[in-house]
């Protein structure tokens, strides 16, 4: 579901560096995307804007291609209030996926304790 490969070489394959970016990850977006959902059920498009802006960038390093066109639209229409009707579902997947993601680097974090 996700890919460390960049992760790893910016990193020059140090695995304590890349298990810190790890925990990171985990708690700065499971953060983010509490933030997005209670954003999303008060229709504060701003406030969804803002915190899809900042899994972004996750997304894109971790590679979780299933959902980055979902996180470009998200960013896309929650900051310019067009194509509502779309943004359910973009939320119900980044939900659906990142919660497995998550699961996932946390059994990998736990490998490597």
């Amino acid at each position: 579901m996700y890919d460390l490969s960049e992760l790893r070489e910016m990193s020059g394959n140090d695995e304590a560096f890349v298990q810190e970016m790890l925990s990171v990850f985990l708690k700065n977006n499971r953060d983010y995307l509490s933030l997005l959902n209670k954003s999303f059920e008060e229709k504060e498009w701003k406030s969804v804007k803002f915190n899809a802006h900042k899994i972004k960038p996750s997304i894109m390093l971790f590679k979780i291609e299933t959902l980055r066109q979902e996180i470009l639209d998200l960013n896309e229409f929650s900051g310019k209030e067009i194509n509502l009707e779309q943004i359910p579902p973009l939320v119900s997947k980044i939900n659906e996926v990142l919660c497995r993601v998550f699961d996932q680097i946390s059994d990998e974090i736990k490998k490597e304790d």
